[in-house]
C-alpha cells in the first residue's frame, strides 16, 4: 500500500496541480477539494491508485475518499503545498462571499441545499461520533450490570453524551456560519437564543405568540436542526444586504 506522502503528492498532481486548488478540507474519510477547473482532474488515475478508495465530484466539491487515515494524507498535502485550508481568514471574506453567490447563481436549488447541509454537518461528524460512542458504551455497561443508572459516574457520562445534542442549535449555528462565511459567534448566539430559558418558557404561557405582528411557533428547540439551518440562511442573506445598504464592514453594525 502506498505511503501517505506518496499518496498526497499523487493526488495533487492528478487534480490539476496546486494551482488548480482553491481550498481543501477533510472529513472522517475523504479529502474535499474546491477546484478552479474540474476538467483538469484525471479521475481514472485517482480511482486506480492503491491508496485511494474512490473519487467523485459532489456538492460543489471534488472528493477523494482515503479512509480512516485521511487526516495524515491531508497533513502531508498541507506540508508539501501552499494550499488554502477550508476555513479562510477574515481577509478572504469578500472573495468567499462572492464565491458563494456565484455558486448559488450557477447551481440548481436542490444542489445548493445539499451542499449547505453537507458543509454544515461535515465538521460536526467527529463530535457526533464521539457522543454516539459514549451513549453506546453506557448502554453496554448498564446492560451488563457493570454500571448503575443511579450512579454519579453514569450521570457524568450521560451528560457528556447529551451535551452536543442539547445544544445542537448552537453548534449548527457556528458550523453553518463558517460554511456561509459569516461571523460564527453570531451564529452561535442565534442558536443560544432558541435555548434561552425565558424564551423557552413562553410555550408554557401561550400557544399563540407574535413578534412585531409576525406569528411565532414556540416549541422545544433543543436537539433541533431545521430551524437553525433556515435561520442561518436568512442571516447570510441579510448580512449581505446590510453590507450593501450600510456600505461598511463594521461588525458593530452588521451583527444587528
Amino acid at each position: 500500500m502506498a505511503n501517505n506522502k506518496e499518496t498526497a503528492t499523487f493526488i495533487v498532481e492528478h487534480i490539476g496541480g496546486q494551482q488548480n486548488v482553491d481550498s481543501l478540507v477533510h472529513c472522517a474519510t475523504r479529502l474535499r477539494f474546491k477546484l478552479k477547473d474540474t476538467s483538469k482532474v484525471d479521475e481514472k488515475a485517482l480511482k486506480d491508485h492503491p491508496g485511494i478508495l474512490t473519487a467523485v465530484e459532489s456538492g460543489g466539491q471534488y472528493q477523494v475518499v482515503i479512509g480512516n487515515h485521511v487526516a495524515k494524507v491531508y497533513q502531508e498535502i498541507m506540508d508539501q503545498y501552499d494550499i488554502q485550508a477550508g476555513e479562510s481568514s477574515d481577509a478572504d471574506d469578500d472573495k468567499s462571499a462572492e464565491d458563494i453567490k456565484q455558486s448559488v447563481r450557477s447551481k440548481n436549488p436542490i444542489a445548493i441545499v445539499f451542499e449547505y447541509i453537507s458543509g454544515t454537518f461535515s465538521p460536526l461528524i467527529p463530535a457526533l461520533a464521539g457522543s454516539g460512542m459514549i451513549k453506546a458504551l453506557l448502554a453496554v455497561l448498564t446492560m451488563a450490570g457493570w454500571l448503575s443508572e443511579e450512579s454519579s459516574t453514569y450521570a457524568v457520562l450521560d451528560a457528556a453524551s447529551n451535551g452536543l445534542f442539547y445544544f445542537f442549535p448552537v453548534f449548527i449555528g457556528i458550523s453553518a456560519a463558517k460554511f456561509l462565511k459569516v461571523n460564527p459567534y453570531v451564529g452561535g448566539v442565534i442558536g443560544a437564543g432558541l435555548l434561552e430559558p425565558s424564551f423557552a418558557s413562553l410555550m408554557d404561557v401561550s400557544n399563540s405568540l407574535d413578534f412585531m405582528g409576525i406569528p411565532l411557533i414556540i416549541s422545544d428547540y433543543t436537539q433541533t436542526v431545521f430551524p437553525m439551518l433556515v435561520a442561518m440562511a436568512f442571516y447570510h442573506l441579510s448580512n449581505g444586504f446590510s453590507k450593501n445598504i450600510l456600505q461598511t464592514r463594521s461588525n458593530y453594525f452588521l451583527c444587528l
